[in-house]
């Protein structure tokens, strides 16, 4: 009785350790998979482009987000990056003249943001923006004056 009893305890241990060890990477694999873009965000004043016409031409894009790859392919060009780090951050929020909380640009649902690095361990300049029911991608660039960044587009994506 007392082999039963320790075995049931070491399964289910094991089950346990097992369970907990999947939860640990919960986060990450909410974002893995294949979106398509859903629409403009965001677009910085600093841009030539209309949001409409950012719409529009990005309407057939699909992003593909997984642990070994982020690829962007529209039907004018490809992004693409292998085996991509993204790095679970808290959101910054900026205080430059061009740069905004993420808060005011796509509401205050965000939970984190992975930044996203090449596969050198270079910012790609890409960070995606997750909620518990809406996945974002950005773009940004580094304002040297002072080291804080300017957002230039977030798009809202869709699975």
């Amino acid at each position: 009785m007392f082999i039963i009893k320790r075995t049931l305890i070491i399964i289910m241990g094991l089950i346990l350790l097992v369970y907990l060890s999947g939860c640990s990477n919960k986060d990450k694999d909410n974002i893995y998979g294949t979106y398509k873009f859903e629409k403009v965000s965001y677009l910085t004043p600093l841009s030539s482009s209309t949001i409409d016409f950012v719409n529009e031409q990005m309407e057939d894009t699909k992003y593909t987000i997984q642990a070994d790859l982020f690829k962007i392919q529209s039907t004018d060009y490809t992004v693409e990056f292998n085996s991509p780090k993204y790095v679970k951050e808290k959101i910054q929020n900026n205080t430059s003249v061009l740069s905004y909380d993420i808060d005011t640009l796509i509401g205050s649902d965000v939970d984190y943001q992975y930044t996203i690095y090449d596969e050198d361990g270079d910012k790609a300049k890409w960070r995606l923006y997750v909620s518990s029911d809406c996945l974002w991608v950005g773009t940004y660039v580094d304002n040297t004056a002072n080291g804080s960044e300017i957002i230039m587009d977030i798009y809202k994506l869709s699975k």
